[in-house]
């Protein structure tokens, strides 16, 4: 079954079918677990070529690993030849730490695929901390190490500001998503 086009799950499953062939033979998924039951939307398996590990901090269907993000497994390095983070940043308390992590699980050369938030009401699982410009997430990524880094925008939200309480109302649309592929 497809989402609507302009549905916010559809530009997240969009944007990682757009780079899930990077991905290789031996996935990562990070925040894999489907919080709703039957969550048929926001499950990314079917993207596997080959061998595809969940990983979340709670046990959960679409979870293979409890792990936390910010120390994975030590014989985890270089295991991965990608890794997908999708809506999860947001969540992750230290993200300075968490890709820096992320890398070092990945083999040279494997990419990591990434979408979160721009603009989107507070929501935990469990809890919520973060949101990420474009150059905000690059720059994260680049002092993790990774290169050839491309970040995009998609959705949008409208909102209604009196910059200076001087009037007139400005109408201002904001991206609801960033997106990032980034290699190792």
């Amino acid at each position: 079954m497809r989402l609507p086009p302009n549905c916010v799950r559809a530009r997240i499953r969009q944007w990682i079918e757009r780079h899930g062939d990077k991905l290789g033979d031996n996935v990562l998924e990070v925040g894999s677990r489907l919080h709703i039951p039957g969550a048929w939307w926001c499950n990314n398996r079917d993207i596997a070529k080959g061998r595809w590990t969940g990983i979340d901090m709670q046990e959960g269907n679409g979870v293979d690993v409890v792990a936390d993000i910010h120390a994975l497994p030590e014989s985890w390095g270089g295991k991965f030849s990608g890794v997908l983070c999708s809506e999860v940043l947001e969540h992750v308390r230290r993200p300075w730490v968490a890709l820096p992590e992320l890398r070092r699980v990945m083999q040279p050369g494997g990419w990591l695929v990434v979408t979160t938030l721009f603009a989107f009401p507070e929501h935990g699982f469990p809890d919520d901390f973060y949101r990420y410009t474009r150059n905000g997430l690059a720059g994260l990524l680049e002092d993790a190490g990774f290169k050839d880094i491309e970040t995009a925008y998609a959705g949008e939200f409208r909102l209604m500001l009196d910059d200076h309480g001087e009037g007139p109302i400005n109408k201002r649309d904001i991206p609801m998503h960033v997106f990032a592929v980034a290699r190792c």
